[in-house]
């Protein structure tokens, strides 16, 4: 496995969820590569594009499995991207729908349309920036566990084809991006983040789900991403990010 780091929060290293990579490299004892976007500037959409870009360069260069640990799920962007688009499927946890565009979106946060962008939904000029950057078929998307939803984002994911149960029969894909946002964890088991809701699944099932998923696909890479340990006093979402790690390298 090769561990990289994008600590960053709408721009900002080690704020908030920013925070997280760093948590949970301590964690693990392991070396990672910290990302670093190309400018000294700071704003949320160009400095977040640059990590995605400086991302898909490395994962296009390293041969070994990719862990992306990241402030914002827009890491699964460079991910897809530095691991070659076609015949790329994406298992997408997230307790919210990511799926907004600048013209939908209720919170104007760049997280909340990141599987748009993904998907080649919106952003398309930065985004075909990115090294090797292929919009995704959205009829190759899962996405598990969603239930904070933005007006018309639920009825937008069905209409493009995204799938909203955990059934992989007829995906025309080999090869899987695995992405977890830790708040798809029902925050009964735990908060992630201050987006955590009930509802969601148990670190049983995420881990139920993704081995279901390696029963059908190649895994070829790993995003974990929207930790933020002020929010997760007792470790117990921390404990479930390293399990699906450790499954992963299994």
């Amino acid at each position: 496995m090769k561990f990289f780091t994008l600590p960053y929060d709408s721009g900002h290293r080690g704020l908030r969820m920013g925070a997280g990579p760093l948590r949970l490299v301590e964690l693990l004892g392991v070396d990672a590569e910290e990302i670093v976007p190309a400018r000294a500037w700071r704003s949320e959409i160009g400095t977040s594009f640059d990590l995605y870009s400086a991302l898909a360069k490395r994962v296009m260069e390293t041969d070994d499995f990719p862990v992306i640990l990241s402030g914002h799920c827009g890491a699964s962007i460079g991910a897809a991207a530095g691991l070659d688009a076609d015949d790329l499927a994406i298992l997408w946890f997230d307790a919210h729908g990511d799926y907004n565009t600048p013209d939908t979106t209720d919170s104007g946060f760049l997280d909340g349309m990141c599987l748009a962008v993904a998907t080649g939904r919106c952003w398309h000029g930065p985004a075909s920036r990115i090294p090797n950057f292929k919009p995704i078929d959205p009829r190759r998307v899962m996405h598990v566990g969603a239930r904070s939803w933005s007006p018309g984002e639920r009825e937008a994911l069905l209409r493009d084809g995204v799938r909203l149960e955990p059934n992989f029969d007829g995906i025309d894909a080999t090869r899987m991006l695995v992405h977890l946002d830790l708040d798809v964890i029902d925050s009964r088991y735990g908060r992630a983040n201050p987006f955590a809701c009930e509802g969601g699944l148990s670190p049983d099932e995420v881990l139920g789900v993704i081995q279901s998923a390696r029963e059908r696909f190649t895994i070829e890479g790993l995003v974990i991403a929207s930790y933020d340990p002020s929010c997760d006093g007792d470790g117990r979402i921390a404990d479930a990010a390293l399990r699906v790690i450790r499954a992963l390298s299994s």
